[in-house]
């Protein structure tokens, strides 16, 4: 375990772009190597057949692979809840001497629900270490929901990963966060999931979709004032956070997105660790993370902090985070 000092603040110049740019982003970037400096990835997609994990059942999962120099080391990385792999887009382009898998999980995106087994986090677990055991020792990673999934398939796993990463790791359970307003916030938000999911699959779905609470989720979390960030961010979460199958599929996630944390499977987890937090995360703060750190049993784990960051740094700081991945990485190789 490293000290506190080995806690890293990296901080970087905000872009002031004022109440109504925040509210209505210009400048939308299609092209991820503006936001990155670097080159656009383009994945091969292929269906992954993998067995649910209780009833055995085969059912097929997407797969989305980001090609590397040939034998390059293999990462597997897991989205955040109502995200897809394109979430992650960012990030993996600047991991180029990588190949990259990114999944969509079972019941988000191009993937289908499991067909008998909860989406818990213990089971989306089982589906990651099926897919793990298609590559050759993949360094791990996970963003936000995606980190504690992560950490479960770490925590028993069936082939040796050689590197853990947590990207806006959950430390605690999303009711017992800091301040009223952000538990009242998953309160409500349970309970208008769960409503959704009691009418017609069309009706929930639509509720859920609405352009107007997705743009609010959006606004809530992202704390950068880079229009261009802004307008990307507001724009991948219309286009892709209702790719979810059905309303009772995402109130099952996120009963599991709010009630487990990766400190459930800290103390089992003995490799080494990369966690990356925002100081303005809502669902993660700094003191949080420094808490969890603390309950790894890994003698091999390191924290950054990044400043003017919320929970949404695989939009606002991909460039920050891969930087700090691939020193990372290259030293614990």
């Amino acid at each position: 375990m490293l000290a506190p000092e080995a806690v890293r603040f990296y901080r970087l110049a905000p872009m002031s772009c004022g109440i109504l740019g925040r509210l209505r982003p210009r400048f939308l970037v299609r092209d991820r190597s503006v936001l990155t400096g670097h080159a656009q990835r383009m994945p091969q997609r292929f269906g992954l057949a993998i067995t649910d994990p209780v009833s055995g059942a085969p059912f097929e999962l997407t797969v989305f692979r980001y090609p590397g120099a040939p034998a390059a080391p293999q990462l597997l990385a897991v989205h955040g809840f109502r995200g897809d792999h394109h979430g992650l887009e960012l990030i993996v382009d600047g991991l180029a001497s990588y190949e990259v898998w990114v999944p969509d999980l079972p019941g988000f995106g191009a993937s289908g629900a499991m067909p008998d087994a909860e989406h818990s986090v213990e089971h989306y677990a089982n589906i990651i270490q099926q897919v793990a055991e298609h590559m050759h020792r993949p360094v791990l990673m996970g963003h936000s929901f995606g980190s504690v999934i992560a950490a479960a398939a770490a925590a028993a796993p069936t082939v040796e990963y050689p590197h853990l990463v947590l990207l806006n790791p959950i430390a605690k359970p999303a009711l017992e966060a800091a301040t009223v307003v952000d538990r009242a916030a998953t309160l409500v938000t349970d309970g208008f999931y769960r409503f959704c999911a009691t009418l017609p699959s069309s009706l929930g779905r639509r509720l859920l979709s609405n352009k107007l609470i997705v743009w609010a989720t959006g606004a809530f979390m992202t704390k950068t004032d880079d229009p261009r960030v802004l307008a990307y961010t507001h724009d991948q979460h219309q286009a892709y956070f209702s790719g979810f199958e059905s309303p009772l599929t995402l109130v099952e996630a996120y009963r599991a997105s709010i009630t487990s944390t990766v400190a459930d499977y800290a103390p089992r987890l003995c490799l080494p660790v990369t966690m990356v937090g925002g100081a303005q995360d809502e669902l993660s703060s700094p003191e949080d993370v420094a808490e969890l750190e603390a309950a790894f049993s890994s003698e091999n784990i390191e924290t950054y902090i990044l400043a003017n960051t919320g929970h949404l740094m695989h939009y606002e700081r991909p460039g920050a985070v891969t930087v700090l991945l691939m020193s990372r990485l290259a030293d614990t190789a």
